[in-house]
């Protein structure tokens, strides 16, 4: 790799590096390797054994800034490492930024973690056009300011962030930071990991979360994590209990609707669903809003996506797990929400 031709490494624009567990090296190669690439665009780095540690994060921002780099996913730590010692300076210019971040605190230095993190976010704010930041390290942190990321604010187009903490003011935070978002994610979704925190569950939706939406007012595409069966008293109790699953997409539905009426350009909407089964397992409910032409008048209609618990005609009850489970007609004519099925073709307004 190291001693490819010089024409073969000016042609390389891509490039996409991944350590895998007990793959132990040294990084310098990899260092010196990336110097040696001009037009690299877009440089993907996942690792599970810290080949790279945090220590050297300086040292691989300083091998990229040589780049023409446009895209960098960046998964840096192993299996929960701790930041170490100097703090890296992140690259310039970038358009795409996308970090999955589990590196805890120095156990010397409070707070460490996340200002390694902004370090690394903080030089490329002001030309990125897409930012995901998934938080998930193996100890509770603050959340990151997200005032931090305001310089981010004239360019970017899609932000999805995952975060530990049940913060809903993030919400009415982000259309004032960022008000140009036509993809918006927020996945309140870190607490539930290894069934640590079992009685920890997501923001529970409220009616006053579609005003604040509103806010972002080019969204076309949004999804969240929100709770919806904490308030109704419907915690998931059996596997297999269609019944449930049947209530849990009818209350997605009814939001999804008051959201498109309040959101005009939403297209598409997404409800990640937390604690079904085992607690750090998630489900998603899809749905689209689509143009509509009813007596000549142009509407937008709510759809639902077929999940795969969807198309089965269930009759009578189940006994499961020690209890019978209510009998429901699972197939698609069944449910409301006009369900798209997989051989039917999606409408695209966009």
């Amino acid at each position: 790799m190291h001693m490819a031709r010089k024409d073969v490494k000016e042609a390389i624009k891509k490039l996409e590096l991944h350590s895998e567990w007990d793959q132990k090296s040294d990084c310098t190669i990899i260092l010196e390797f990336l110097e040696t690439l001009p037009n690299l665009q877009a440089f993907e780095y996942r690792q599970w054994d810290p080949l790279i540690r945090t220590a050297d994060h300086f040292r691989l921002m300083s091998s990229l800034r040589h780049t023409s780099l446009l895209e960098l996913f960046f998964k840096p730590g192993g299996f929960y490492s701790v930041v170490e010692r100097s703090r890296p300076i992140g690259l310039t210019g970038l358009k795409k930024l996308d970090i999955r971040w589990n590196i805890g605190d120095n156990p010397n230095e409070a707070g460490s973690s996340l200002a390694h993190l902004y370090e690394l976010l903080r030089p490329s704010l002001a030309t990125l056009v897409e930012l995901r930041i998934d938080v998930d390290p193996q100890y509770l942190l603050p959340d990151l300011d997200l005032q931090l990321l305001a310089p981010a604010g004239g360019s970017l187009r899609i932000f999805e962030y995952s975060l530990q903490h049940r913060d809903e003011s993030i919400l009415d935070t982000i259309p004032v930071i960022f008000p140009h978002l036509t993809k918006l994610t927020i996945q309140w979704s870190n607490m539930y990991r290894y069934n640590e925190y079992p009685d920890v569950y997501s923001v529970l939706w409220k009616e006053s979360h579609i005003e604040t939406l509103s806010k972002n007012v080019n969204l076309i595409d949004l999804t969240l994590s929100s709770d919806f069966e904490m308030d109704a008293n419907d915690s998931f109790k059996a596997d297999s209990d269609y019944a449930w699953w049947v209530r849990c997409y009818k209350r997605r539905l009814s939001a999804t609707q008051a959201v498109a009426l309040a959101c005009p350009f939403l297209q598409r909407c997404n409800w990640v669903q937390i604690g079904i089964r085992h607690h750090n397992e998630s489900m998603v409910h899809p749905f689209i809003i689509e143009k509509q032409i009813t007596y000549g008048n142009m509407i937008r209609v709510v759809r639902g996506l077929k999940q795969d618990w969807m198309g089965r005609e269930w009759s009578g009850c189940r006994y499961l797990n020690g209890m019978f489970t209510q009998a429901v007609n699972c197939k698609l004519e069944a449910l409301p929400g006009d369900i798209i099925g997989e051989n039917d073709p999606e409408s695209d307004d966009e």
